[in-house]
């Protein structure tokens, strides 16, 4: 259980030193990482290399391997410090940092099934096999009063989500409840998951050819991603159900056992071709960029990105930005988006985006 005294003791030292902060809350864990620094993050390629200073990792959309790095002065699991200690003085925040663009293109209805419908077209005439169509939704939230609130409220609602709040100086807050695993390292074994499909959490009807396809073009995809890297030993789960708030996917899992001179060697080489995921991406990954970035307007910003954490020695947990909110003192953009194939619908998959804006709207209405 997520203590709301320590969630609001934590975020509140970031506040009045003024620091960046990351909060990150792992899936099915009552363990809260918190990361303070005084130092601006830079960004670096994410390695799989021995580390004494726990560092938190976030990703803006297509940057591959390389992420911004935030090394901190002090980090804590819950209220025990693990690393360093924090900095003297203070220059308290009023509220938290905000990003440079406080607005962003938002397709209504209209535009976002037209948008579907080209996609449609685009993989009939063979360019393509998928790609994922995304929008953003403006809402009200005041940010300074309930950002706490809405961490705690997300770890008990979700918990088998990956949670996490990150507030940096001229990059700006963002909040993440996520369902999807990108890249993880234990003992010399990275794992990562083949997620697609979406259905309401009480849809009465069973998975389609459309969902079965999608999620059978993402295994393949990654198993390619593994052979290509030399890796032999693939081992692959069953698909099941899982839930993410308001929406059920399809979901197998993939892992990969090997050494620390492959891994040390690879891993980065692994990350860099699976990120973006057909999951936020589609598929061939070129092709269906190249679109996105042609047709979506949006800017995505670390929408579909990563965030996590690398801990010591060669511990890494990352996850795909999904059912994120980018905060700002008085709302919120809402960012969600849409597997489109040849069989999808684009009235289907507009309610499929609202079904996902309403995941993190409830929180956002705790």
């Amino acid at each position: 259980m997520i203590k709301d005294t320590n969630v609001n003791q934590q975020f509140s030292i970031a506040k009045n030193l003024g620091l960046n902060f990351a909060a990150i809350r792992l899936p099915e864990s009552d363990d809260v990482y918190y990361f303070y620094a005084t130092l601006a993050p830079e960004m670096v390629r994410v390695q799989y290399a021995l580390t004494e200073q726990p560092i938190f990792l976030f990703s803006p959309y297509g940057a591959g391997n390389k992420a911004y790095a935030l090394k901190p002065d002090a980090v804590y699991k819950n209220t025990d410090c693990l690393f360093g200690e924090l900095p003297n003085g203070t220059k308290l925040l009023t509220h938290w940092h905000e990003g440079n663009n406080t607005s962003n293109f938002q397709a209504d209805k209209t535009f976002f099934m037209n948008y579907v419908d080209d996609i449609v077209a685009c993989i009939k005439s063979g360019k393509m096999d998928k790609a994922v169509a995304a929008r953003c939704i403006e809402v009200n939230f005041t940010v300074p009063q309930q950002v706490e609130q809405l961490f705690v409220a997300a770890c008990e609602k979700y918990p088998k989500a990956c949670v996490c709040f990150y507030s940096i100086e001229g990059i700006g807050s963002w909040f993440t409840a996520t369902p999807e695993q990108l890249i993880s390292t234990r003992n010399n074994t990275l794992q990562t998951v083949a997620l697609a499909g979406t259905l309401p959490i009480d849809a009465e009807t069973e998975w389609t050819e459309k969902e079965l396809d999608e999620q059978g073009m993402i295994e393949f995809f990654i198993h390619n991603v593994f052979t290509d890297n030399g890796f032999k030993k693939i081992n692959l789960s069953e698909v099941e159900t899982v839930t993410a708030g308001e929406v059920k996917h399809l979901r197998s899992t993939f892992n990969v056992h090997s050494n620390d001179v492959v891994l040390t060697a690879k891993f980065h080489h692994v990350l860099d071709a699976l990120n973006p995921t057909p999951a936020v991406c589609g598929l061939p990954q070129m092709e269906a960029s190249l679109f996105i970035s042609a047709h979506e307007k949006l800017e995505r910003r670390f929408y579909s990105g990563f965030i996590g954490m690398h801990l010591p020695k060669t511990t890494i947990d990352l996850f795909v930005n999904l059912r994120c909110a980018e905060l700002f003192i008085d709302k919120a953009l809402l960012y969600v988006g849409a597997g489109i194939t040849a069989q999808s619908n684009a009235e289907r998959e507009y309610l499929e985006t609202e079904k996902k804006r309403q995941t993190i709207q409830s929180l956002l209405q705790f």
